[in-house]
């Protein structure tokens, strides 16, 4: 692969963070900028039902500094956001207002996307990949819960208790009372207790925490032992020692007391409080005696993420779903396996179609990668009826908790490429289809009519063609289907002409269809 920069964004409820790489030819890749405000997006929004208008222009003028940097570096933008716009019902309007007033496309992820990519992070800073380890990310919004293993996600979980969000709902006075710590405490363990006997049943070698309030806890505990280190990455603490920690911060009652605990940044001292008790519940309810700490989380997790599939996409000839992808995929493809043959036939005959035109549609490998989810995915929706079952497929995709490796917004395009499989085509009334941006609309289109046309061609379900070429003009497109010996093709004809509407609407090309008169011999 050629060398490129690349610019990775971690928008968290409490701090934004970037890290701008260059990615060398091999895969590995070099530090050259990192940039971190605390922009406080959750600030002042109650459970984040909505970011208010402050925290949303602090957000805005810090990615617009952001996208300064980036350009200065020629860097490719990758921007992930968590708790905070996972959860905001006015999300929509800061999505939109980072793309026109900051040129930055933003993907929102969800906790279990957010788990694996901070695993990937901590992966690329610690020798721990052949450990089986649980990771504790404490966010502002959210806690990420983890358990890891040889790249793999063994098993995780995300939980609205973050730092940000507890002090807002419990610490909102200047002197906190013992009671007030109480009843915190009470609160985190409502979302502790119930992991208690899954975290004990995969018995993890390793701990380690990453993030804001677990790395100042790591800086509070080395101003205790009277340490310096440059990086706190790889550096452990002693259950006994956090325990010293959580005194002095509950002696410290006041912002004031807690600017002057060694080791604490000014900046942490009103949101500590409530992430140590976080991690003093964890500590206790899953008997934990030591954890090390990782520098590497979210951002560097994004950075390997895009590096593995630049690699893939610029190495491999034959393109596939990466592993993760992959079993995300067939989880949610077990709903329906009657339909495998079916699915795989589509598939097939979805990405030859894809390749075919590539001079008519202009799209590169991610694309036909959501081609391909939503060829495999497209009938899962008959597990529940036949009855407008594409519509069906749209809510198992949009919805189902195992689309772990796809970020929100490819979810949602993955999904509707299945809905508009068949019957109507993409209408400006459908909810769904009228809040995605232009060039999202135009990619549902084009890649839900060749899906179109790939379905209509095992309408049979007896895979009767083969293969297929295509040759493209000013006006029309000529598809010649290539079948299988002794085949009889005419179902899949009738129906190439009953669904050619959605190809020809979007591409503005008349679509002939004709068949070879040099059949394959059978491969089935």
């Amino acid at each position: 692969m050629k060398e490129k920069n690349l610019a990775a964004i971690d928008l968290g409820t409490n701090s934004f963070h970037m890290l701008v790489v260059k990615v060398r030819q091999d895969g590995s890749y070099e530090s050259i900028a990192k940039e971190k405000e605390p922009v406080r997006l959750g600030s002042g929004s109650g459970d984040y039902e909505e970011i208010d208008e402050e925290a949303m222009a602090r957000g805005i003028a810090c990615l617009k500094r952001f996208k300064v940097i980036a350009e200065s570096h020629k860097a490719e933008i990758f921007a992930i956001a968590t708790s905070a716009l996972r959860e905001a019902l006015n999300r929509e309007v800061f999505l939109k207002k980072a793309k026109k007033e900051a040129g930055i496309r933003i993907d929102v992820v969800n906790g279990q996307e957010e788990a694996r990519l901070i695993y990937f992070g901590i992966l690329q800073g610690l020798p721990v990949f052949k450990k089986r380890i649980l990771m504790v990310d404490i966010g502002g919004g959210s806690t990420e819960i983890l358990v890891g293993e040889g790249g793999d996600v063994l098993f995780s979980q995300s939980l609205k208790i973050g730092a940000v969000r507890l002090s807002e709902r419990f610490f909102t006075k200047d002197t906190i009372e013992i009671t007030d710590v109480q009843r915190c405490r009470f609160h985190i363990e409502a979302y502790i207790l119930p992991l208690i006997e899954e975290i004990h049943k995969w018995k993890p070698e390793i701990i380690i925490g990453s993030s804001g309030s677990i790395t100042s806890i790591g800086s509070m505990v080395l101003a205790m032992r009277n340490e310096k280190r440059d990086r706190l990455n790889g550096f452990e603490f002693e259950a006994q020692e956090f325990r010293k920690i959580r005194e002095s911060l509950d002696s410290a009652n006041t912002f004031k007391k807690r600017t002057r605990i060694p080791g604490l940044e000014e900046k942490r001292a009103d949101i500590i409080v409530a992430g140590s008790l976080i991690l003093d519940e964890i500590f206790k309810h899953f008997n934990l005696k030591k954890m090390m700490i990782s520098d590497f989380a979210l951002r560097e997790g994004i950075v390997y993420d895009k590096i593995k599939n630049w690699k893939r996409y610029e190495t491999l000839e034959f393109h596939s779903l990466d592993n993760i992808r992959t079993k995300a995929i067939r989880s949610i493809s077990k709903l329906y396996p009657q339909g495998k043959e079916h699915s795989e036939q589509v598939t097939h005959l979805a990405l030859r179609l894809f390749d075919e035109l590539l001079g008519l549609h202009n799209l590169g490998t991610h694309e036909k990668e959501y081609l391909e989810a939503a060829a495999l995915l497209h009938q899962v929706g008959l597990a529940i009826s036949h009855s407008a079952y594409h519509k069906h497929s749209y809510y198992i995709i949009r919805n189902s908790e195992h689309m772990v490796g796809f970020s929100n917004s490819e979810i949602e395009i993955i999904a509707l490429i299945a809905r508009y499989h068949r019957k109507s085509i993409p209408k400006p009334k459908h909810e769904e289809f009228k809040i995605l941006s232009n060039e999202e609309q135009s990619l549902v289109k084009k890649l839900a009519s060749l899906l179109k046309l790939a379905d209509a061609m095992d309408r049979s379900l007896r895979r009767n063609i083969s293969d297929l070429s295509v040759t493209i003009s000013e006006n029309k497109v000529e598809m010649i289907l290539i079948p299988n010996k002794k085949a009889d093709p005419h179902l899949e004809i009738f129906s190439l002409e009953e669904n050619k509407d959605l190809f020809e609407y979007t591409y503005n090309r008349k679509l002939h269809i004709s068949v070879s008169k040099n059949p394959k011999k059978s491969i089935l």
